[in-house]
């Protein structure tokens, strides 16, 4: 049984879902789907089961932030296919007709692009395929990272440039050093957790859809936060191949202004499913 249908599997069997109309119509979701991006390119994307996590840090968590905290119960409420990788080159290409990229190279992740230029993107490909392509919240996004994860990363206590593109030069926790590339990789290259995302740890920071706010987490609502309403920054999750591990932590939270191009800065959608009548 493949990883992304054994966790669906669990969610169903604990009762997580607890049998709404929602996730009756999310019993019958295929576990993989592929959109065309155009000019016969494809994007893969997982099923990611309904449930609840625990958002954030906890308070002993090595190089944990301020913003991090409290942590606290999140339950997403419906299920949502995530993409396998983050947004390639060819992918965003076929798509805007276009590649910002610094680096080069069909399969690694597009970077040097805006929040404004990954919306956009989100509304070409809804446009193609004719159902709701869009960047994933905060919320979203960690509860596919952690896929049923505690630790800081999804591999663990720690990690090591075996399992990710990140800074080598620096260590986490009782980690060792490791390779310092330098540059983004193609997506695929590491292990994917146990949805089958891959590269949820480093590569390029990936812009979420809400805007950032310090202290949200003391007021988020429990069930499917969609961030502050208003704000200056966007938020950006998973670190990235310049900086150093604690970067990559499942709970880590950085910001950036959302009408820039980064280096360090790419993207991944998700689609998600949609409500029972």
């Amino acid at each position: 049984m493949r990883p992304v249908m054994l966790v669906a599997a669990l969610a169903v069997c604990l009762g997580v879902a607890g049998c709404t109309g929602n996730e009756k119509m999310a019993a019958n979701a295929p576990s993989e789907m592929v959109l065309d991006c155009g000019n016969g390119v494809k994007m893969t994307l997982v099923y990611i089961p309904a449930g609840e996590f625990l958002m954030g840090s906890p308070a002993a968590e090595k190089d944990r932030d301020d913003d991090e905290g409290p942590q606290h119960r999140v339950r997403i409420t419906r299920g949502f296919h995530m993409a396998v990788h983050e947004v390639t080159h060819e992918q965003y290409e076929a798509v805007m007709g276009e590649n910002p990229s610094h680096f080069k190279g069909a399969n690694l992740p597009v970077e040097q692009v805006s929040w404004n230029d990954a919306v956009e993107f989100c509304k070409r490909l809804s446009a193609k395929w004719g159902k709701t392509v869009r960047l994933p919240t905060e919320a979203e996004w960690e509860y596919a990272c952690r896929a049923g994860t505690t630790t800081p990363f999804y591999f663990g206590e720690t990690i090591s440039t075996n399992q990710a593109n990140y800074d080598g030069d620096f260590v986490y926790g009782s980690g060792q050093k490791g390779e310092d590339r330098q540059k983004t990789m193609p997506v695929g290259s590491f292990p994917p957790n146990a949805f089958g995302l891959h590269d949820m740890h480093g590569n390029v920071w990936e812009w979420c859809g809400d805007w950032y706010d310090s202290g949200y987490y003391r007021k988020s609502p429990p069930s499917d936060p969609q961030g502050p309403e208003t704000g200056e920054s966007r938020v950006i999750r998973s670190g990235s191949w310049s900086g150093s591990p604690n970067f990559c932590r499942s709970a880590d939270r950085a910001w950036l202004d959302p009408s820039l191009p980064y280096l360090i800065t790419g993207f991944r959608v998700m689609a998600p499913l949609p409500r029972a009548k």
